[in-house]
């Protein structure tokens, strides 16, 4: 199927939802599983690229976080050149792209067939009818807890036994209805009919138990676990015992992406560090990073350094300048973090972040411009001046987001990233280095720094510690993803940040989707960066920067409180917020999808952890005066 093996896709998405181990989607509705990272940087013939070195990018402060020897971006495609005398570097660079699920039916007759994982053509000889029929996928797939996607066992399925023998056709019948339990399997060579009502159902109690798991063996006790099949990887398959469930191919449990990003953060240094730095890591520069490699010497490459940047950089670079660069390159050492900075890498990358974003920065990849800052001379009086204690605009900062790996059927909390690595690769222990994708996106933001002092003076208040006691009684039984996030403050700047993302979308011209939150919510922190990060045309043309000019933000915040104040749910959102919560685990109080929620990509806590009521109630707001 040539339009599925040159499927075009987006580089960013690769570093995420469409990343190894995922299934993807052609516009004639067919899937295909991404292969494993050892797979890529190859071309059509499966020759490895000879200048991988191009695409490598240099994040010092998630390397030390990740552990990893390097990071690679996705490679984009390249045709090479008609002219035999023209080299075009990495030329003809693909993405491996595998059949699945593997089993097709006929649809005309219906009969089932199992295709391979590198089949192209869907137009078959079907033995039933006796012709060229169009054969298409089926709709669901198996999945396990640790990772592994397979086929649905349709054969041990119809025959209600693990070790069938019937070799017989394999067929889809309907009863009538549009859902799966009115598919029925057919056997023509001996008889047996079986239905699929229930088969998606599981169980993730103590013992976590699935319907196919605990009945496709009519007869007997035994269980049926999962094959421990990897497609991404080809043919391969481990032992596994965990229990499988079958799922809709389209499922957004299939694959839930492991990312972890930071924002570029320019070094304690002088600019000119900062600008070499950038100018070195250019893609532009990529065969003076080949050469630096090769000369021997600090002085040499400092010379070959300067020589090479002569246009570029400004004459008050200096000798010293470039060797401090050459220094952070090669060696990073202001990021060898211990075992106990690691143990909340999280908060470990923002700490950097909000020093410099409650600063004036202007460098090559962070630009920060003070736009309100209380109490000085360029803070005009407002109504919010007793709330906040800065107001900054990110005239441009730089993105970096690292897959590190995947969960499927459920989201998993484990911040030992080291145990997601082997499920990327096909042969993990065998690499000569260890790497990961990222992706560098460059954007726009506007920063909004709370007013400490008179967050503790609401958070002490008698009504306050009353009505969040109740809200942690309520959910103490819950394992929380990041403890951080329980307390008054954190929460309600988490509903402020969706409630700005809303009305910044509505007068900026971007999607919601298309503007992200980052809270910095450490002890000490009460920051909130909203803001657009995108490698296309949702990129960073100033549509939101604008709108962090003080004639027009606290306009915008103003409206967000009013939102915020009702929802067309209410009383009914109100009422259940401050009784008995809602949304998963109600872990949320006065919030839901009519008010407080937003693209789950733009939210740092999936649409958790939200409660209006802590905004503008009338008793325990923020904003209530």
């Amino acid at each position: 199927m040539n339009k599925m093996r040159y499927l075009p896709m987006r580089r960013s998405k690769l570093v995420g939802t469409e990343g190894p181990g995922s299934l993807v989607i052609s516009p004639e509705g067919e899937t295909a599983v991404v292969g494993a990272l050892d797979l890529w940087f190859k071309d059509f013939s499966g020759n490895k690229a000879k200048h991988v070195e191009e695409f490598a990018v240099n994040e010092p402060r998630l390397k030390s976080i990740l552990k990893v020897d390097k990071f690679y971006r996705p490679p984009e495609f390249r045709k090479s050149s008609e002219n035999t005398l023209e080299v075009v570097p990495n030329s003809n660079l693909v993405m491996p792209l595998m059949r699945f699920p593997r089993w097709h039916y006929c649809t005309f007759c219906k009969s089932l067939r199992k295709l391979e994982l590198d089949q192209t053509s869907i137009y078959l000889d079907c033995s039933q009818c006796e012709t060229k029929r169009y054969f298409k996928q089926v709709p669901f797939v198996v999945i396990c807890e640790h990772g592994h996607l397979s086929d649905f066992p349709w054969d041990k399925w119809v025959h209600g036994e693990i070790n069938s023998s019937c070799t017989g056709n394999l067929r889809i019948g309907m009863s009538g209805g549009t859902t799966l339990d009115s598919w029925i399997i057919e056997c023509n060579g001996c008889g047996n009919r079986r239905g699929l009502k229930g088969v998606t159902a599981s169980h993730n109690g103590e013992e976590k138990t699935s319907v196919l798991g605990e009945t496709l063996n009519k007869v007997g006790s035994t269980k049926y676990t999962c094959e421990g099949e990897r497609p991404w990887c080809g043919e391969e398959k481990e032992e596994c015992s965990a229990a499988p469930v079958a799922i809709l191919r389209n499922s957004i449990s299939v694959y839930m992406a492991k990312k972890i990003s930071a924002l570029a953060i320019p070094g304690d240094y002088s600019e000119n560090v900062d600008l070499i730095v950038s100018k070195i890591q250019s893609p532009a520069k990529y065969l003076a990073r080949v050469n630096l490699n090769i000369i021997d010497g600090f002085d040499n490459k400092v010379k070959y350094l300067k020589n090479n940047l002569r246009f570029e950089l400004n004459e008050e670079v200096s000798d010293h300048d470039i060797r401090e660069a050459l220094m952070y390159i090669e060696a990073g050492e202001e990021y060898e973090y211990t075992d106990e900075d690691l143990e909340k890498p999280g908060m470990l990358i923002k700490e950097k972040e909000f020093e410099k974003l409650t600063s004036k920065v202007n460098s090559n990849e962070l630009r920060v411009e003070p736009e309100w800052i209380n109490g000085s001379a360029i803070a005009n009086d407002n109504y919010y001046k007793p709330y906040l204690e800065r107001l900054s605009r990110v005239l441009k900062l730089k993105e970096t987001t690292a897959l590190y790996g995947f969960d499927r059927k459920e989201y998993r909390n484990n911040d030992d990233y080291s145990n997601y690595y082997p499920s990327l690769f096909k042969d993990y222990e065998s690499l000569k280095e260890k790497w990961l994708p990222v992706s560098e996106v460059y954007g726009e933001g506007i920063f909004l720094q709370m007013n400490q002092r008179k967050i503790e003076e609401w958070e002490n208040t008698i009504e306050v510690k009353e009505y969040f006691e109740r809200y942690i009684q309520r959910v103490s039984h819950i394992e929380h993803r990041d403890e951080t996030i329980l307390t008054p403050k954190n929460i309600m700047m988490h509903t402020l940040s969706h409630f700005l993302i809303e009305e910044f979308a509505n007068v900026c011209g971007y999607n919601r989707s298309a503007i992200r939150e980052r809270l910095y919510l450490s002890e000490g922190q009460t920051g909130i960066l909203i803001y657009i990060s995108g490698g296309d045309s949702e990129g960073t043309l100033g549509g939101l920067v604008r709108l962090g000019l003080q004639e027009k933000f606290f306009h915008i915040l103003d409206k967000a409180k009013n939102n915020a104040e009702w929802c067309s749910s209410d009383p009914v959102c109100t009422e259940l917020g401050q009784s008995q919560g809602q949304g998963v685990n109600d872990l949320n109080g006065a919030a839901c999808y009519n008010c407080s929620h937003i693209p789950e990509t733009s939210c740092e806590y999936w649409n958790l952890y939200l409660d209006r009521s802590l905004l503008i109630d009338s008793k325990i707001g923020y904003f209530k005066d």
